[in-house]
């Protein structure tokens, strides 16, 4: 699996790379506006806002990369079974 070309491998892979590209970058400027906002917004209101909302981005992150863990973990079986057969 190469770094940054791993959506190829999605059934998605008939979308052209210049939408699934244009995407990323959309979700990626959602995410990181969206989280300045909050921490703007709520800072005046929450005391200590960075100790409440750091935890939870930091669960999103983490949950967001099990499907990657999982994927990762299969190839390797998949590899090894191979290597056994062949």
């Amino acid at each position: 699996m190469r770094a940054g070309g791993s959506y190829r491998a999605l059934p998605l892979a008939a979308v052209p790379a210049r939408v699934v590209t244009a995407w990323l970058v959309v979700g990626g400027l959602v995410w990181s506006v969206g989280l300045t906002l909050t921490g703007y917004a709520l800072g005046p209101s929450i005391p200590d806002v960075d100790r409440r909302l750091l935890p939870l981005v930091g669960l999103i992150v983490a949950v967001s990369l099990v499907p990657l863990a999982a994927e990762l973990y299969r190839g390797g079986r998949r590899a090894r079974a191979e290597e056994v057969r062949g």
